[in-house]
């Protein structure tokens, strides 16, 4: 007796999403969830191969599977005079598969930004764009062969180190050109993807909602790669990441960041100083809430905390800072500079 055609597609999905966990006991773990036999399994693997979703490795019980991942490569030649909107609409998205319409908007929004970004800062004179899937994610990649993201910041805002231009990055707000951008661009792109990395030099910065960090990478990098991941049926609207950083007074507009102060660590020193303290808080003026997310600080020092929670503070009202993964010893400084204040 044939399944129910939702049960088909069930299974279907069920074993394409497996084929990252369990690449060599799919048939086992499919024909268990769904009190089928391994013959009827084998037969929806078989259509899926043939479908070209999913592909095998080996033979008898060494076989295993992996995804069909599929590959575009656009090369624009004069980045300078190019349009990024025409990229998008004649050149991109026309190449992509099948995705929800949430999907198809945050690419569109992202490739737009990081494609301008290019053409206005790169000083590039081509730009080579990636477009990768399989049935699961999608992957847009955007390289060019200019300054390099990093040093480019570094150098218009005299910073000491180009690490120091990731933390800024991740701020958001950042722009060495204010008549012509927001700076928004990369902080929202960064928010809206699954997965998302800047690669310039030596550096990687990898940032996303719920984690952003430096890599330093032995090979690398000349210009800035750009590399944007996402599932192909995620249903959250872009206009949802817009509203987490807005800050509920009835205000709409980028009012609200958060931080990982772990950023500001360079090859684990101790966050102690004002001077530290003092690139941190660079630009927190220009939002109403500032989160510090505190997860893998061990503890501050007595200057650090007196700058960014009194002295801030202080100079700043309009502007509230909330720490967040605070263990007890970053809590006691807090709150004995604050009492010191009184």
């Amino acid at each position: 007796m044939s399944l129910k055609e939702d049960k088909r597609k069930k299974i279907k999905s069920y074993i394409v999403e497996s084929v990252t966990t369990v690449p060599d006991r799919i048939a086992q773990y499919t024909a268990e969830k769904f009190d089928i036999s391994r013959q009827t399994v084998n037969r929806y693997i078989n259509e899926l191969i043939d479908q070209e979703e999913i592909k095998a490795i080996g033979r008898g019980r060494g076989r295993t599977y992996k995804l069909v991942e599929k590959e575009h490569k656009i090369t624009i030649k004069d980045l300078k005079n190019a349009d990024e909107t025409k990229i998008w609409l004649k050149q991109i998205k026309t190449m992509l598969p099948t995705i929800t319409k949430q999907v198809e908007e945050i690419c569109g929004y992202g490739v737009t930004e990081m494609i301008n970004n290019s053409i206005d800062h790169s000083e590039s004179q081509t730009c080579e764009i990636t477009i990768s899937y399989d049935s699961i994610k999608l992957t847009l990649a955007i390289k060019d062969f200019g300054i390099g993201i990093f040093k480019k910041i570094q150098d218009h805002f005299h910073l000491d180190d180009p690490r120091q231009s990731i933390l800024e990055l991740a701020k958001g707000k950042l722009t060495s050109d204010p008549d012509n951008h927001s700076g928004e661009g990369i902080f929202f792109t960064s928010r809206m993807f699954d997965e998302f990395y800047i690669f310039s030099g030596n550096l990687c910065f990898f940032g996303n909602k719920n984690k952003d960090c430096i890599v330093e990478t032995p090979a690398g990098v000349d210009g800035t790669m750009v590399c944007m991941e996402i599932n192909r049926k995620r249903k959250k609207k872009m206009e949802d990441i817009f509203e987490e950083y807005e800050t509920g007074d009835g205000e709409f507009g980028f009012s609200k960041t958060m931080i990982p102060v772990t950023l500001l660590q360079h090859e684990g020193e101790l966050l102690i100083s004002r001077s530290q303290a003092k690139r941190l808080i660079v630009r927190f003026e220009k939002f109403k809430e500032v989160i510090l997310d505190f997860e893998g600080i061990i503890k501050i020092g007595q200057g650090f905390a007196d700058e960014v929670f009194r002295v801030f503070r202080r100079k700043h009202p309009e502007t509230k800072l909330f720490p967040i993964n605070t263990n007890t010893l970053i809590d006691k400084m807090i709150k004995h500079v604050l009492n010191s204040n009184l």
